[in-house]
């Protein structure tokens, strides 16, 4: 028999830094929720397993959404007319304003290599706003690179 899998997956328009992006969002589940960052060039299919295991889905509200620039989310207007770096003010700038776009209520953030990173970040610089991280190939320091 066919059937859909629990995952709902849709676009919500945030301003970023007084830019408006189209995000594409997915998520599954109810209760506390647990919003997902992806690895560099990858997006939130990266999270499908754990928005279909049962276990996890019936504890929590499992967000995952693609950066600007990666996978199904959309660079903003005139993206052209400059280069898109991935800052950690940004990166940090972008996880905030979708948390509080979605009205999420002080999540756990579970971030995987360059979310792994920034997560550390959000627990030292927001630690009030959040339940906690999750940290998947986390570390302290990373060199940037262009």
């Amino acid at each position: 028999m066919n059937e859909f899998e629990p995952i709902t997956g849709r676009y919500i328009a945030v301003d970023i830094t007084g830019e408006r992006h189209r995000i594409f969002v997915e998520e599954a589940g109810n209760g506390t929720p647990l919003l997902c960052l992806h690895t560099a060039g990858n997006d939130s299919r990266q999270f499908r397993h754990m928005m279909n295991d049962p276990a996890i889905i019936s504890r929590f509200r499992v967000v995952a959404f693609d950066m600007p620039y990666h996978g199904r989310s959309t660079p903003p207007e005139s993206w052209w007319l400059k280069k898109f770096r991935l800052t950690t003010k940004s990166y940090l700038e972008i996880i905030r304003s979708l948390w509080r776009a979605l009205k999420l209520e002080r999540p756990v953030v579970l971030g995987c290599s360059m979310g792994g990173a920034i997560v550390l970040k959000l627990a030292a610089d927001h630690q009030d706003e959040m339940r906690g991280i999750v940290g998947l190939e986390s570390s302290a320091y990373a060199p940037g690179r262009l």
